[in-house]
């Protein structure tokens, strides 16, 4: 007889298992909950705070991973993570190896390949929207971010332009994702499948119900497992206390030396040009932007220059991106202009030069300038998008802008603020 693997839903509002309608959230007792809760909303951390004590992210999403992989001993030891499509590799790289403490074998599935099973049997003719807390993603021949504002009519008008800008056949179908665990989710839902449908498209929508239904016909059987050799009493006894050892650490609350939290989610605005590098959304704090997928990320603290999330070149470590943000409320470009024009007047001649208060990059106003370090240099671009600035630096190693030159033109067309 073949042996089931648990599906489980890993975000974006919950943890908990889809074939056999357990969640953990809405099931378990409040520490539970509790813990699902602190596991999401830090998965960009690597220390969360549970009560008053700091705990290891990673130790707390083995709990919750461990607390949804319900059923028989041998359905416990394989599981399908099905995670929301838009996550980094950063993400689904950590979550899966919280997975693998707690079931033998583990697979890493997308959203949206879930919910194209309901577009059987066409599933390369759907686009798949998923509607997030902070953002809608939409996936078909290419991967496209919308933020959610604060006007759902708007947000469902420009998903509706997308689903319309991926779709070359108008008999595609659209499957919308709405989790009730995220907030505004059906409503939402409801406003993009009536403006697709107004576009010529047919809609499917999909609601709690019918992702545990779709998740109860994906969970695959593995062939059988081969009969084990016998053990002598010598032998098998280091295996299971090295499994009650490896369980009892997964929820241990562990207090951490000061270390660079990776980061790493992500955000895109607007129908792209196809890239020839994977990329993913970073979504960091109220500002969302298309970075490479394969690019590690973490925030830096330290050293010179403001707090920001680094995005780096794994082939090169002086090739790089460099995200900052800050409320301005009010503000103007060209106020923006001065406060850092007087900054930069504050700081050592040399370190930053060719100012612009009212330059141009990729389309966008923008103040520009380069800051000049040892052995790289980075070229900054300052945006306002509503209350917010960002800034996205592209550091490359001078004489070299080459380098970075793609990577830093998409990052600046996609930058924008996000509710």
């Amino acid at each position: 007889m073949s042996e089931h693997r648990a599906v489980i839903e890993a975000g974006p509002g919950t943890i908990r298992r889809l074939c056999c309608n357990t969640s953990i959230s809405g099931d378990k007792d409040v520490e539970d909950a509790e813990i699902v809760s602190v596991a999401l909303g830090a998965i960009d951390d690597q220390v969360a705070l549970v009560g008053d004590r700091p705990v290891a992210v990673s130790a707390l999403w083995c709990a919750a991973l461990r607390s949804a992989n319900c059923g028989t001993p041998e359905e416990q030891n394989a599981m399908v993570l099905v995670h929301p499509s838009w996550w980094s590799s950063s993400r689904v790289g950590m979550v899966t190896a919280a997975a693998a403490t707690v079931a033998d074998e583990v697979v890493a599935r997308t959203r949206s390949w879930l919910l194209t099973r309901a577009a059987h049997p066409a599933p390369e003719a759907t686009v798949t929207v998923e509607i997030a807390e902070r953002l809608v993603a939409v996936s078909g021949v290419e991967a496209v971010a919308i933020p959610r504002g604060t006007e759902p009519h708007l947000v469902a008008d420009e998903v509706a332009a997308v689903i319309a800008g991926l779709t070359r056949d108008v008999t595609a179908r659209v499957l919308v994702d709405a989790p009730s665990t995220i907030a505004g989710a059906s409503a939402l839902a409801t406003l993009i499948a009536a403006a697709a449908r107004r576009n010529g498209q047919t809609v499917v929508g999909i609601d709690d119900a019918r992702l545990i239904q779709l998740a109860q016909s994906a969970a695959p059987a593995r062939p059988p497992r081969p009969a084990p050799a016998k053990m002598s009493e010598s032998t098998a006894k280091p295996v299971r206390a090295r499994d009650r050892t490896l369980r009892r650490l997964a929820v241990a609350a562990v207090v951490l030396a000061a270390a660079v939290p990776a980061v790493a989610t992500g955000g895109r605005h607007g129908v792209p040009a196809m890239h020839p590098v994977p990329t993913t959304f970073l979504v960091e704090g109220r500002v969302a932007l298309t970075v490479p997928a394969d690019w590690p990320t973490q925030r830096v603290v330290a050293g010179p220059g403001s707090a920001r999330v680094q995005v780096t070149s794994p082939s090169d470590p002086e090739v790089a991106l460099h995200v900052t943000q800050s409320p301005v409320a009010g503000e103007t470009l060209s106020g923006t202009a001065e406060r850092l024009r007087r900054a930069i007047d504050a700081e050592p001649a040399g370190v930053f030069v060719d100012f612009n208060p009212s330059g141009i990059s990729v389309g966008r106003p923008a103040v520009t300038y380069r800051e000049v370090r040892a052995g790289h240099h980075v070229r900054w671009t300052v945006l306002l998008d509503g209350p917010i600035r960002i800034s996205v630096g592209c550091q490359s190693r001078p004489g070299d802008e080459d380098a970075v030159r793609d990577v830093c033109e998409q990052a600046v067309r996609s930058a924008h603020a996000i509710g």
